[in-house]
């Protein structure tokens, strides 16, 4: 077993404190539409934690109670064989095909958050392990092409559009909110966003959910099994096929995982089984909870008063002069509890309905073109009231029909639609517990902060004092710097990057005499920068929390940056195993980042962690800091052009060091196609969206909030470049004896 791969011990347990605990009980109540919200915008809503993470051990511990006869003791490879023989099959009970938009409907919480449990499993501390590595490019191959996760939700959206339906947009409390989306879609939803913030914790439980997702037919292709007749979305479909594809691929990752950890493989086994069979779970509860709502029509009578429901609180106040037998409207309407059956009855015996002729009502008038009620009902609405008099007056007109629900097989369960699962609260005694405080962390230095915001996931309450070192840093670059011209434009900004480009590539002279600096300088300038170079493209390992928000554009191609940094899913291709081999080459043995042992290397300056501390805590905010993070990132990608990295790379030929690290940012960061290009676009496209939105005096605010991100880098890294020369020059004598 390397040393990559301990990061991923199984024992792994976030660390809450007993008042963040209590704060996120009372906050955060265990309600998965709250939950899934707040999951939402982890940037803003990270005291959730503590609640997400009982919520998720609340889930684990059900299904594995439900599926307890299902699960095999031990591991072996013909018991994981078995876990593979438990698929979808044909659906007993189909939908309709004119049902199909009313499950979309449904379904996409679910949709919206599929496979967010994997996009963010590739994190600072566990880029280099080849587990993370292998499930890293089985999400890439999940999500490429033109069925990406951003691209996959819009087209959703617009499919529904076109049958007139509006989703509200994902991140908004309106979708959150929707009545008619049963709790059970957003438990579901809010499991796969929670996962998301446990990557190592829940490891073993991730690797069984992965399995059951890539081996089980989404809900809808198993209401709609005859996809030709029922025109099934190839969003849909296309998705399915490439689950399968990924299979053999997860299974593998699994027997690996095992064999690592071969003492523990039984324990580990069991918890794979508990996120396998927690994803069946939950597919099962969601295909109980769509088939039940869209099998059983509502009577007509249930029909109105679900729609009373609806329209009464925005009615209270208009009808205080309208009566209905001894009472106002509005006397009615603020009647607590609503006596429906009482108000109905009234109305059947009012002068606004025609018992005789129920179909020519007045009441029915009243929502008419030039009535009084004109645009209060849809035409669903009318449909509803009319069916609901027809029903009441002459039942053999009535429109509507009431069907029957019956109970039905869901993958191994029997489940009766008036039944639901029960659920046994989890105790906070059942949750570690730390006297771990906030102020604790704020007043750490950067050298001992490194440790824990590398371990974040183990260590959620870092983020506050993670927040504020972060504004702390942008405060300063706002008030040391100037912008580079008054205001912005696109031609002035990209200008002024050319500018800066030229300028670097001009002063390049290549190498023609004896470098500067000796051997050995480089050596120990390269172990300096280490806590650095391997957190390489940290500032931006939060960036999937954008998928979630309109910005989701400008958050892809700061993903595809991101991805590069760490390899595409490939091990070779990963920054922070590039140096990784560089230190090797040198003789430089540095104990693993995740370590308190790495902290604490007496080789390294103080000053050397200031960046990547800056780096990882910014990187936690996307959405918070984004104007901010769109600049630094800038900085950090046009950094790699020119001159310095040109002569820096022929230097460490010299010595005959590989310059691997140097040249790949040389070539991946150019300004055609690369990461600089790809910041740009990146800010002109936010810029453009604020502009659009806000105005251009907003829009020049959110430039001067780019800038400061971008002036940030120098701010962060002052300090240590300062005592890199300082460091330098009381060690060149002894530096320069060598070569």
């Amino acid at each position: 077993m390397n040393e990559f791969t301990l990061a991923l011990e199984p024992t792994l347990k976030p660390v809450f404190s007993k008042s963040a605990v209590t704060a996120a009980t009372r906050d955060y109540p265990n309600n998965s539409h709250d939950l899934f919200y707040a999951l939402i915008h982890i940037s803003e809503h990270y005291a959730v934690l503590p609640t997400a993470y009982r919520f998720l051990k609340q889930h684990f511990q059900e299904a594995h109670q439900e599926y307890a006869a299902h699960f095999s003791a031990k591991y072996s490879p013909a018991s994981l064989t078995a876990l593979l023989k438990h698929t979808s099959s044909e659906h007993p009970y189909p939908l309709p095909a004119t049902a199909l938009n009313a499950c979309l409907v449904q379904y996409a919480p679910i949709y919206f958050t599929e496979l967010g449990w994997l996009a963010g499993i590739t994190q600072t501390v566990t880029n280099q392990t080849p587990l993370v590595v292998g499930l890293m490019a089985t999400y890439l191959r999940l999500t490429a092409g033109k069925q990406g996760i951003a691209a996959s939700r819009e087209i959703y959206h617009a499919h529904l559009l076109a049958d007139g339906i509006a989703l509200p947009a994902l991140h908004t409390l309106a979708f959150t909110k929707q009545a008619d989306v049963g709790d059970e879609i957003f438990d579901f939803a809010a499991i796969q966003l929670a996962l998301a913030q446990f990557p190592r914790v829940f490891l073993p439980e991730i690797l069984g959910f992965s399995l059951s997702y890539c081996q089980t037919l989404s809900l809808p292709e198993q209401f709609f099994p005859d996809a030709d007749e029922t025109k099934l979305p190839s969003f849909i479909t296309s998705r399915s096929n490439k689950r399968k594809q990924e299979l053999s691929h997860i299974t593998a990752i699994i027997k690996i995982y095992l064999g690592e950890f071969n003492q523990q493989a039984d324990d580990l086994w069991q918890r794979i089984q508990s996120g396998f069979w927690l994803h069946q779970q939950q597919t099962a509860v969601c295909d109980h909870r769509i088939t039940t709502l869209l099998h059983a029509e509502l009577s007509p009578r249930q029909a109105v008063e679900k729609l009373l429901a609806k329209l009464m609180p925005n009615a209270i106040g208009h009808h205080g002069k309208i009566r209905l037998g001894s009472r106002t409207l509005d006397e009615w309407f603020k009647e607590t509890p609503f006596k429906s059956a009482n108000f109905l009855a009234s109305l059947l015996h009012s002068p606004y309905v025609d018992r005789a002729k129920p179909e020519h009502s007045k009441l029915l008038q009243l929502f008419e073109f030039n009535g009084p009620m004109f645009g209060v009902l849809d035409d669903n609405g009318k449909v509803i009231l009319q069916n609901w008099l027809l029903s009441e007056l002459n039942p053999g007109l009535t429109q509507g029909k009431k069907h029957k629900t019956a109970n039905y097989k869901v993958g191994l369960k029997s489940i009766s639609t008036d039944s639901a699962p029960k659920q046994q609260p989890i105790t906070d005694a059942q949750q570690d517990h730390s006297d771990v405080a906030q102020n604790s962390y704020a007043n750490l230095s950067n050298r001992e902060l490194y440790f824990y915001l590398v371990n974040n996931d183990l260590y959620p309450e870092v983020l506050h004092t993670a927040k504020n070192r972060v504004s702390r840093v942008l405060v300063i670059a706002k008030i040391f710097n100037r912008l580079p011209f008054r205001r912005y434009s696109h031609q002035a900004f990209e200008d002024y990057i050319k500018s800066l480009y030229q300028h670097e590539v001009g002063t390049y002279k290549p190498l023609n005499k004896n470098p500067k600096l000796s051997k050995n300088a480089y050596a120990w300038g390269i172990e300096q920068f280490a806590p650095t170079i391997l957190t390489d493209g940290s500032w931006l390992q939060g960036i999937q929390q954008l998928d979630y928000y309109p910005s989701h554009s400008i958050g892809a191609l700061l993903h595809k940056i991101y991805q590069d940094e760490i390899g595409n899913g490939i091990l070779e291709q990963n920054h922070p195993h590039i140096y990784q081999e560089l230190l090797s080459s040198l003789g430089i043995k540095l104990p693993p980042i995740y370590t308190k042992e790495f902290v604490n290397h007496i080789g390294f300056l103080d000053s050397a962690f200031d960046i990547p501390v800056y780096l990882m805590a910014i990187s936690k905010f996307p959405s918070a800091f984004l104007p901010e993070l769109l600049g630094l990132n800038m900085a950090i990608e046009i950094s790699g052009l020119g001159n310095v990295y040109l002569r820096l790379s022929e230097e460490l030929k010299f010595w005959g060091i590989n310059p691997a690290i140097v040249d790949v940012h040389t070539s991946i960061d150019n300004l055609s196609s690369g990461h600089s290009a790809l910041a740009i676009k990146a800010i002109q496209t936010y810029l453009d969206g604020v502009a659009a939105c806000y105005g251009e005096d907003i829009m020049q605010t959110h430039w001067r909030r780019i800038y400061t991100g971008y002036c940030s880098l120098q701010t962060a890294s002052k300090h240590f470049k300062f005592s890199l020369i300082g460091q330098y020059l009381l060690k060149r004598p002894r530096a320069n004896n060598q070569n």
